[in-house]
């Protein structure tokens, strides 16, 4: 039972540092997810996690890395193979001399051996992380693609390189000739596992296909067997696992598909399941760190062998002796190429491939391989090196987040899709003068209106979509400041007795679906917690108001009176909302600033024009099913015009097609409901 509840709390934690992470979208997730371990590790379910190395690797570093290597631009790898190769190989070598006989230097009662196991261990680069980090920022797409390619290949020579210092540290024998060797015949080894195991899936699926058995679910479960076959194929046969899973990856996103339902649905599921799959193993990789930081801390903090100043010395200087030493490598690197090439490269991208190399759960699941005794003696330096590794992965991860940005070109911003805005445009127009144009009854109107709201809101995402994180945010704030304002004008109006109880109710009914409903998926930390703590308190302090706001207003309760003390309420609030936004028109889009004034001014012409008609019964109705098939309608028509015309491409007109499908079939899927 105790099991279950961890399960289901571990979900719970993922679940909760997505959320988090989207109230605080200039924190990276991985270090929401890092202080969730952490809080979980010191509590009694903490003491139940039993960290397993073994199970780690195989479990989430193989699929993890069969996703990296699935989802990596292999085109872009082979371009940068040199780079990426001495970063993977000679640069994790270097990183173990350097660091190893630092931390020797300092604390000669750790053996030499297993100082370079330390060292090793601290070797590769972690691909999650870089991930995490770099996604945010707009970083040069060559410094991305070595940093990928490097997190993909260097965890094996990393572990390699452990296994024999290891070795060294137990036998007390170590050969630099026998290790390399044994290092280039466990990643080719690995190499050829990983080419084998797709090699077979492909017969397999072969066979289906000629007996027509063809099914998606089995071949979901083949391709999710994968990482795991070749991860575990490759440890019995005494190579690297984690090369055989990546190269599975690559080679599995070379499939070719067939342009058949068949395909597309498996292609389609396939992606889906994957991006779940991928991030639930990332977030368990941070939890496990925070977790064993939370373990490994208190006894070495405790211990008197060593100063707790004396510790936190030791880790800063092992994450400068990285980072510095990196640094040295990558120059010499270029530099030697720059003798060939008349081509220089910049400081900044030499820099960013330095701050980009952070480490990650793989060093703390390779540490965590250390015998607890040597020849029958317990290895009593064991918790010190744990203790050490799990703080320089921390303090780096933190080096990276901090230098990254001031190095990188700024927040990362996603193009806006013009051609997707103009289609989308196209088609509000087109409702519109439907609208203007017809003779229609209050209910097909106000179902056209909806549809056009749809089509708006569906442009706002789009434009907001391609801006920063701080835009972003910056965009949710003008939305909760206008709640605040709302909320705060109508409560005063109600107070002072200018407004009936119904007309309270009623406007508190447009906001929650005028407002609420058409916020974004991203919220800044301070809007939500304005709009959190305000409403938290004032259902406190007015728990009448509350129970009022709830009870629902029916559409034949409405009269003049009620409708013009709405109209009253919403011109004042109004007045006061566009002289925020008049403030606003430096910081964001002008497209952004009209569709926020346009939501309002549609809210102003159905109280003039005195259709305040409940948004359910507007969507459950005849009318607001027929305008929206009659509006898919014409986006696709609007589609086909824009490729015809070449303003698009055929791949773009494809993608744009296939959104519009999902959309009609959720949404008459919703109206059968």
């Amino acid at each position: 039972m105790e099991f279950i509840e961890l399960v289901i709390i571990i979900a719970v934690l993922i679940t909760f540092s997505n959320i988090l992470t989207k109230m605080m979208p200039t924190v990276p997730i991985f270090f929401a997810q890092i202080f969730l371990g952490i809080l979980l590790g010191l509590s009694k379910y903490g003491n139940e996690i039993e960290f397993k190395p073994e199970m780690f690797l195989v479990m989430i570093i193989a699929p993890l890395l069969f996703r990296e290597g699935k989802n990596a631009d292999t085109r872009s790898i082979v371009e940068n193979l040199g780079p990426i190769l001495f970063l993977a190989f000679a640069g994790v070598l270097l990183t173990m001399s350097a660091v190893g006989f630092t931390l020797y230097a300092f604390f000669p009662n750790v053996p030499l051996a297993a100082c370079l196991a330390f060292g090793a261990a601290l070797g590769p680069t972690d691909a999650v992380a870089v991930g995490s980090l770099a996604k945010r920022l707009k970083m040069p797409e060559r410094v991305l693609h070595i940093l990928e390619g490097e997190g993909l290949l260097n965890d094996a020579s990393g572990v390699t390189a452990f296994q024999f210092a290891v070795s060294t540290l137990l036998t007390g024998v170590f050969s630099l000739f026998d290790a390399s060797i044994s290092l280039l015949f466990s990643s080719i080894g690995g190499a050829l596992v990983g080419i084998a195991v797709i090699w077979v899936k492909n017969r397999v699926i072969h066979f289906l296909e000629r007996t027509d058995s063809q099914d998606v679910i089995s071949y979901l479960l083949i391709e999710l067997l994968l990482p795991f076959v070749a991860y575990v194929l490759s440890e019995l046969l005494g190579v690297s696992g984690i090369i055989a899973a990546v190269i599975a990856g690559v080679l599995q996103s070379k499939r070719q598909y067939r342009v058949t339902v068949f395909d597309a649905e498996l292609a389609n599921i396939s992606s889906n399941i994957w991006g779940t799959v991928g991030f639930t193993l990332n977030a368990l990789v941070f939890l496990f760190l925070g977790i064993e930081l939370s373990e490994v801390f208190r006894p070495v903090w405790s211990d008197r062998t060593y100063s707790n100043l004396e510790l936190i010395g030791m880790v800063l200087l092992i994450v400068a002796v990285i980072f510095f030493v990196r640094f040295l490598y990558i120059s010499l690197f270029h530099l030697l190429k720059e003798r060939k090439q008349a081509k220089r490269t910049d400081l900044r991208e030499l820099l960013l491939l330095t701050f980009g190399g952070v480490k990650g759960t793989i060093s703390l699941a390779t540490v965590f391989i250390l015998p607890v005794s040597i020849h029958g003696i317990a290895f009593e330096q064991r918790a010190l090196l744990l203790f050490l590794t799990a703080c320089v992965i921390f303090i780096s991860l933190l080096v990276g987040m901090l230098a990254l940005p001031l190095l990188s070109e700024g927040e990362y911003e996603k193009p806006v899709d013009r051609a997707e805005l103009q289609i989308l445009q196209s088609v509000i127009r087109y409702l519109q003068m439907k609208r203007t144009h017809k003779e229609l009854s209050a209910m097909h109107a106000m179902a056209i209106e909806t549809v056009i709201e749809q089509y708006r809101q569906r442009s706002f995402e789009l434009m907001t979509e391609a801006m920063t994180e701080t835009e972003q945010a910056k965009v949710q704030e003008v939305q909760g400041w206008f709640l605040t304002i709302e909320q705060a004008g109508l409560d005063e109006l109600y107070q002072q007795k200018k407004i009936s109880e119904k007309s309270y109710r009623i406007y508190n009914r447009l906001l929650e679906y005028y407002e609420l409903v058409g916020k974004q998926r991203f919220l800044s930390l301070s809007s939500f917690w304005l709009l959190a703590g305000r409403r938290i308190l004032r259902n406190i302090m007015h728990p009448k108001r509350y129970m009022i706001r709830k009870k629902k207003a029916r559409r034949h309760d409405f009269s003049n009176v009620d409708i013009d003390e709405l109209k009253s309420i919403f011109v004042n609030n109004t007045i006061l909302i566009r002289k925020r936004l008049k403030k606003q028109e430096e910081d964001l889009d002008p497209q952004i600033l009209s569709y926020l004034d346009n939501r309002r001014s549609l809210i102003l012409k159905q109280l003039y024009e005195r259709s305040v008609i409940e948004p359910e019964l507007v969507e459950n109705s005849s009318y607001y099913k027929k305008e929206l098939v009659n509006a898919y309608t014409f986006e696709r028509r609007q589609i086909d015009a824009f490729e015809r015309e070449e303003k698009i491409n055929p791949l773009s007109a494809n993608s744009y097609r296939q959104k519009v499908n999902l959309l009609e079939s959720f949404a008459l899927q919703k109206q059968g409901n």
